[in-house]
């Protein structure tokens, strides 16, 4: 005699469906901390190193950048637009939270000549480049 072990939503569809249509509505509806990354580009030219971030919405007092063992890190957070008094939100679209971005640097970057600026919605984060070392000619003294 063989016994077959058949799965609970395969024996019992309309039990499965109602579990995944709950699933799904918890999904929708339960307010969740939402996870965004600011879209960003980078450039190089001959002085040093450029990245932009895209983070409309977000206050600059919110915004914290930082140059530390060759890499740049970004971070801040988008804060929910206040409802008037008697508003309610019907729905609501666009990640809110918090942020951190990561950028590797090169061993050419200077970190110490950061500079970051804000205007638009735009963060613009400057990196030098170090100055390449000159090779030094030195005198052969000669002594008597």
């Amino acid at each position: 005699m063989t016994i077959r072990a058949f799965p609970i939503s395969a024996a019992l569809p309309a039990m499965s469906f109602r579990r995944e249509m709950d699933r799904f509505f918890d999904d929708v509806l339960t307010p969740r901390a939402a996870v965004w990354q600011p879209a960003a580009e980078a450039r190089e030219d001959a002085t040093g190193f450029t990245v932009a971030l895209d983070v409309p919405g977000v206050s600059p007092d919110s915004l914290e950048v930082v140059a530390e063992d060759g890499v740049l890190t970004v971070r801040g957070s988008r804060a929910d637009r206040e409802l008037a008094e008697g508003e309610k939100a019907l729905f609501r679209e666009g990640a809110r939270g918090g942020f951190s971005r990561q950028f590797r640097l090169p061993k050419s970057a200077d970190l110490q000549a950061v500079s970051a600026q804000y205007a638009h919605g735009v963060l613009t984060v400057r990196v030098a480049k170090l100055t390449p070392a000159q090779p030094k000619r030195v005198p052969v003294e000669v002594q008597q």
